[in-house]
This record gives structure tokens, C-alpha cells and sequence, in this order.
């Protein structure tokens, strides 16, 4: 893995039922949840609030920006409904960068401001560096080289 990129479009908050944003936009989403549901099947932490969650449908390997344009463009169809949406709704797009050490571009063009701006959405970007079991691994084989 080099990376592994996401990003999603969410609406939270307590005066609302998500299936009747999923009713209005004619969009499945990706996942919803009520205030009071668990957060994970194994977990004891609850919902704070309702959501409405989307997520890009390309394939974790393209760069975060082709990620928001894509949601974008799902939403195309029924950007006039988001925009009024967003202004009763907290709206964020969230995106999720899981890399070993090669760091993918991060760029935000004027097209993606401009959208996120008319929507009233919050951009969150949580950047991921795990090990690189490669390295650990090539130190395993000498030491099994040397031993021999």
C-alpha cells in the first residue's frame, strides 16, 4: 500500500429523519444513523446526533480531489435541494488519507472551495501514516539470512 484515499459528504443533526433526506434527493447514501444508535455493533458509545453519510464511489487509490469532484458530481442532479439542505443541516466533507509513507497529493482547487462554499460544508482531512512493514520485514529476512 502507498495510500488509500476517501472522502465523504455528511449531514448531521438532531431535527431530522435521514431517510427523508434519502427521500428528497433520491440518492441511497452510503450509511445512516439515528441519534441514540450505536456508533459500532461491538461498542457501547451512542449517536450524539442523526446523519446522512455519502461516500465517493471511486476506488481508493485516486487523488483526494478527483474523490471530491466525484461526490460532487453524484450530487450534481440535486445541488439546489444540497444547498438548501446545508442550510439546515451541519454538512461536512470528510476525507481520510491512510499512507505507509509516500505522501499522495493534497490539493484543493478553486472548483472545490467554491462548491464546499454554496453547500456551508466544514472540510476535515485526517492524514494516516502507518508502519512500513515493508522495512520490518526486509530486518526480519537478514537476521534470518545471518542466522543461517
Amino acid at each position: 500500500m502507498s495510500f488509500e484515499i476517501s472522502a465523504s459528504l455528511s449531514f448531521t443533526g438532531l431535527n431530522f429523519d435521514p431517510q427523508s433526506i434519502t427521500k428528497e434527493l433520491g440518492i441511497i447514501p452510503t450509511k445512516t444513523w439515528k441519534l441514540g444508535d450505536l456508533i459500532h455493533p461491538k461498542a457501547t458509545v451512542t449517536r450524539q446526533h442523526n446523519g446522512w453519510f455519502l461516500e465517493s464511489q471511486l476506488s481508493k487509490n485516486y487523488e483526494l480531489e478527483n474523490h471530491i469532484k466525484s461526490l460532487f458530481e453524484q450530487l450534481k442532479p440535486v445541488w439546489d435541494i444540497v444547498q438548501q439542505m446545508s442550510h439546515n443541516y451541519d454538512t461536512e466533507i470528510s476525507c481520510v488519507i491512510y499512507t505507509d509513507g509516500e505522501i499522495p497529493t493534497i490539493h484543493l482547487d478553486q472548483e472545490i472551495i467554491n462548491k464546499s462554499n454554496q453547500i456551508n460544508a466544514e472540510i476535515d482531512i485526517d492524514l494516516y501514516i502507518l508502519p512500513d512493514h515493508r522495512v520490518e520485514n526486509n530486518q526480519q529476512i537478514k537476521k534470518l539470512i545471518e542466522f543461517t
